[in-house]
């Protein structure tokens, strides 16, 4: 994969992780009175973005079961799940960007 092209794909990576970050400070600052049709608009990129891969379908699958009913804990659970994730992918990017040079 050339430089560029992992270069956008990390530049993706950090939007999600950006994007999930602020919902979940979102939830934990407001708890039960999330407003969780700002929720799923905050995320709907991500959910486009990364639902076709093996490990965040059934994450994106539960954070809208969450949503849907309106449950704060479900969709943060899975919110953390999706950062632990991103973050791996996002130093593997990295690691692989200073390999190139």
């Amino acid at each position: 994969m050339s430089a560029s092209k992992k270069f956008y794909e990390l530049q993706d990576l950090i939007l999600a992780k950006t994007s999930l970050e602020k919902v979940k400070l979102h939830i934990l600052n407001r708890k039960e009175r999330t407003i969780f049709k700002w929720v799923k608009s905050e995320l709907n990129e991500f959910f486009k973005k990364f639902y076709n891969m093996n490990n965040f379908k059934g994450i994106i699958d539960n954070i809208n079961k969450g949503i849907e009913e309106e449950n704060y804990t479900l969709v943060l659970e899975n919110i953390e799940k999706s950062l632990i994730i991103i973050s791996t992918e996002i130093e593997k990017y990295y690691k692989d960007l200073q390999q190139m040079h």
